[in-house]
């Protein structure tokens, strides 16, 4: 059974506009748009994003963007464990203030990500410690994830060895429908793929620029994913895997054929030429298939095929 994170003897402040207005002034804070400082500010949403995870008392859950801890408090109250990542020291510093009777947190300050395809060591070490300490939970990413660092975020957790089991975040409702469109929609794309052949998607809510401050200038959502292990086993190996499907998106409007045909060596290899050829009749592939027209599980054997040809 789930633990409601609300259900507590002092409920933590209402993160509404004005409280966050009148603490910002407080302390001199002002907003960093280049960081993606986007309050969630409808009460509700923000307990629906910590009810939507179904965190039972021996997970151990990964936020990143604590901001002023609103999100922590009750993940933290539902939780074994928290990891927490807050790149603005200013804000990480208010987060350890509220933070401070919550000895389940682990408050890591600075950037989360080391490099676009790597996670910053110190939040592995975190993770791995946190686990350690709740061997029989579940790993989870729950957060309201900036923007700017929303895909790496979630595309570099599933290239871990150890993935997230399931992740609830809000994101851009653009990112929200690539994470879950299926193939031969305009949303499917690269991303798509990498999510779709390991995870089971659904949007939770699609969030209006209104329940923010500041207001970004797009609808928002929250998304979650739950692991299929058996499906992201069958991929076997995750890098090669990744950079094929990256490699085939780059040229997602041409024919299929033609960009297999550039990966395998190029147009006048006739290796090259029977190795696709060779894919082709084993998935058995019409003359004018395109990449956004497979779905997730038939790239992971067209993956496994081409690579064995």
């Amino acid at each position: 059974m789930s633990i409601d994170p609300l259900s507590t003897n002092n409920p933590p402040p209402r993160q509404t506009t004005a409280y966050l207005k009148q603490l910002f002034e407080q302390v001199g804070f002002t907003i960093d748009a280049r960081r993606g400082q986007n309050f969630l500010v409808d009460l509700n949403l923000l307990d629906l994003l910590a009810r939507a995870a179904e965190i039972r008392p021996d997970d151990v859950v990964l936020e990143v963007g604590t901001g002023t801890a609103a999100l922590t408090e009750r993940l933290a109250a539902a939780a074994a464990r928290v990891v927490t990542v807050e790149i603005d020291p200013r804000l990480a510093q208010l987060a350890r203030d509220r933070l401070v009777d919550r000895d389940n947190v682990t408050l890591v300050e600075g950037d989360a990500l080391a490099a676009k395809h790597r996670f910053r060591p110190e939040v592995l070490d975190a993770i791995e410690t946190a686990r350690a300490a709740s061997p029989g939970g579940r790993f989870m990413l729950v957060a309201n994830l900036p923007y700017c660092v929303a895909t790496p975020v979630i595309s570099n957790l599933l290239a871990l060895h150890r993935p997230f089991d399931v992740a609830v975040v809000t994101v851009q409702r653009e990112m929200a429908e690539r994470m879950t469109a299926p193939a031969g929609t305009h949303a499917y794309n690269a991303l798509s793929v990498w999510v779709g052949a390991q995870c089971r998607g659904e949007i939770v809510r699609i969030l209006p620029p209104s329940v923010f401050w500041p207001r970004p200038k797009v609808d928002s959502a929250i998304v979650r994913l739950d692991l299929e292990p058996d499906r992201r086993v069958a991929i076997g190996d995750l890098h090669r895997f990744h950079a094929f499907v990256r490699d085939v998106f780059c040229h997602r409007r041409k024919l299929l054929r033609g960009v297999l045909l550039r990966l395998a060596g190029g147009k006048g290899s006739d290796a090259a030429k029977a190795r696709v050829a060779a894919a082709y009749a084993a998935l058995g592939l019409g003359p004018d298939a395109r990449a956004e027209e497979i779905s997730p599980d038939r790239f992971v054997e067209l993956d496994r095929v081409f690579h064995a040809s």
